[in-house]
């Protein structure tokens, strides 16, 4: 447990070096969209395949495949009727933002955050079905995330836009692994050293970046709604207890993808919605001040969360 703990540590005081950089200019608000595209399109790519082409084939890596990637269909399904009975029970207000909502509380954060945090904690196991868990998160949030936000809305959907979208680059570097892991093919040393040092990049990176996100975040002001603050509660605490409720009595599923679908689940709000919201000429700003502060809570709930889960199941 102390392990795990000093692992989730470490973790957070780099998300804390990438805050105070934040807030003393080393790092300033200019830099954020040019340190995530480094992660998007390099590092994070470089971690997905890395963590598939690895691997050996086995009896136990398919069903275990299987079985996440099942789990993570139902899992975003079953949260979006729920998420949309949560605000409609509610009202959330106004009316034209409940889609928005709804997006809020069924994303999770399981690629940009999920990735490093998951890998740093359980290792390389838990990592690759985090990745296989993270392919159906992309199928959601592109394919169903558009229709989701126009809800009560005379929006025309474009089929070429969303396909477009689903085809971004951490997919493309997981069907890749996927057909080196299947072919048994392995890149040659160099080049292999090269993805694996980029890969590790990603951890670091990614953290720091999560610390000036935070530190260019107005909390005081996000506090205020009270929309904000129940659909944090609702995605950080509600979602990861039912979800562990269900998840822990299914007896038919191996450990570690029970441990998965928890603490995917756990992650805060997605970042990727906040781009399509502005996209969609939706409320990208309030979804962005959601994102912020599911992510400000993560900082509590994940330590607990991941030393509960290692306890637990491990």
């Amino acid at each position: 447990m102390f392990i795990v703990f000093g692992k989730v540590f470490a973790i957070f005081i780099m998300i804390f070096i990438g805050f105070l950089a934040n807030k003393i200019k080393i790092l300033s608000n200019e830099a954020i969209p040019h340190i995530t595209n480094l992660m998007l399109y390099v590092t994070a790519p470089c971690m997905a395949i890395s963590s598939i082409y690895s691997k050996s084939i086995s009896a136990d890596v398919i069903v275990a495949t299987v079985q996440t990637m099942a789990g993570a269909v139902i899992f975003f399904t079953v949260t979006t009727l729920f998420s949309a009975f949560i605000v409609k029970i509610f009202k959330f207000k106004p009316s034209e933002d409940r889609g928005m909502f709804i997006v809020a509380i069924a994303t999770v954060n399981s690629g940009f955050m999920g990735f490093p945090v998951t890998k740093a904690i359980f290792g390389g196991d838990i990592f690759y079905l985090m990745v296989m868990h993270n392919i159906l998160l992309n199928l959601y949030m592109y394919g169903a995330v558009p229709p989701l936000l126009n809800i009560g809305a005379e929006t025309k959907l474009h089929p070429k836009k969303i396909l477009k979208s689903m085809c971004n680059i951490c997919v493309i570097a997981v069907i890749a692994g996927i057909i080196m892991l299947i072919l048994g093919i392995r890149p040659p040393a160099v080049l292999d050293d090269v993805i694996q040092s980029l890969s590790d990049a990603t951890i670091p990176l990614s953290m720091l970046l999560v610390g000036m996100q935070l530190g260019s975040s107005n909390v005081k002001n996000i506090l205020k709604n009270k929309y904000i603050l129940l659909t944090t509660i609702t995605a950080m605490l509600v979602i990861p207890a039912i979800t562990f409720l269900i998840v822990d009595q299914m007896d038919f599923l191996y450990t570690d993808v029970k441990a998965v679908m928890v603490f995917a689940s756990a992650f805060p709000t997605a970042v990727a919605p906040v781009a399509i919201a502005e996209q969609e000429g939706k409320n990208s700003r309030t979804l962005a001040e959601i994102v912020s502060l599911t992510t400000f809570t993560s900082l509590i709930t994940i330590p607990f969360i991941a030393v509960f889960l290692m306890s637990y199941y491990y």
